[in-house]
């Protein structure tokens, strides 16, 4: 388990990856909690459904206890393709940090925040990176052009058994042969990450969500691309706890945004039923 702290904005935030079990904390507005539901495992009891908005959604993972060769072989033969040409005939090079330093953390924020602003998605926190790093749980990866120019970016958090992505964000470019390249590097990427955490000893790979329902081409996409590895789909249980008067202010602005989202319909279908999530 993970416990992160820092500041969004005014918002004193915490969260906590591998458990969703509310903890004790002082200086906390909100706790957000996260739990991938991995093979034989289920959600933690719900006492009361009334302490947090709850979010149950899906995830892509794989396991990385399998021989490298047959994790390879699952991946859709296209993707295999782009892969493969990327390691071989593209001018990329792959980069990792375990331990990054905070220049390097600024880097992959200017990066992001590039693409978010595209994306029109919130930007990134440096806090709450830095606090990752510092508790050794953050690793950032990249791939740069032979001029050293970064094409992708990724971000995961790293639990000690799992690494799951935080943050995925490319270069934009119009020149559609160079988003071509930046396809195959990102594709590139995840695999070298793939085999990174799984001579480190890590148990899983998470790509860090998949959407319940996609709301759209740009959703549809992005499914579509997770899926591209193989893996299997699993369930991640959610819950945002406001704590203190600012945090039930936020939690509410968040609610009302995010209500009609497919994820926190599916929490509230499951309320007060048995968790048998098989045909959810």
């Amino acid at each position: 388990m993970v416990e992160v702290r820092y500041k969004r904005g005014l918002v004193k935030m915490m969260d906590i990856y591998g458990s969703t079990k509310k903890v004790s904390s002082k200086n906390v507005d909100v706790m957000i909690t996260s739990k991938v539901l991995f093979p034989n495992e289920k959600p933690d009891e719900i006492l009361s459904n009334k302490q947090f908005i709850h979010s149950f959604g899906k995830t892509l993972i794989i396991d990385l206890d399998q021989p490298e060769n047959n994790i390879f072989a699952s991946i859709h033969k296209n993707a295999r393709y782009k892969i493969n040409r990327a390691s071989k005939r593209d001018p990329i090079y792959y980069h990792e940090l375990t331990q990054p330093t905070d220049d390097e953390i600024n880097d992959f924020i200017r990066f992001f925040d590039q693409f978010a602003k595209h994306k029109k998605l919130p930007k990134g926190n440096t806090e709450r990176l830095q606090r990752l790093r510092d508790q050794e749980a953050l690793i950032i990866s990249y791939m740069t052009d032979e001029e050293g120019n970064a094409l992708c970016y990724h971000a995961y958090v790293n639990t000690g058994t799992y690494c799951s992505l935080l943050f995925s964000a490319s270069a934009r470019f119009e020149n559609s042969t160079i988003r071509n390249l930046i396809g195959r590097a990102n594709r590139y990427l995840h695999w070298q990450d793939i085999k990174s955490f799984r001579n480190m000893g890590h148990k899983w790979f998470d790509f860090g969500g998949l959407f319940v329902e996609t709301l759209g081409d740009e959703e549809e996409h992005i499914n579509r691309f997770k899926r591209e590895f193989g893996g299997k789909e699993v369930d991640v249980d959610k819950r945002i706890y406001p704590l203190t008067l600012v945090g039930r202010v936020t939690a509410l602005i968040f609610w009302f945004k995010m209500r009609k989202r497919p994820e926190f319909l599916r929490a509230r279908t499951l309320q007060g039923k048995k968790w048998d999530l098989s045909k959810s």
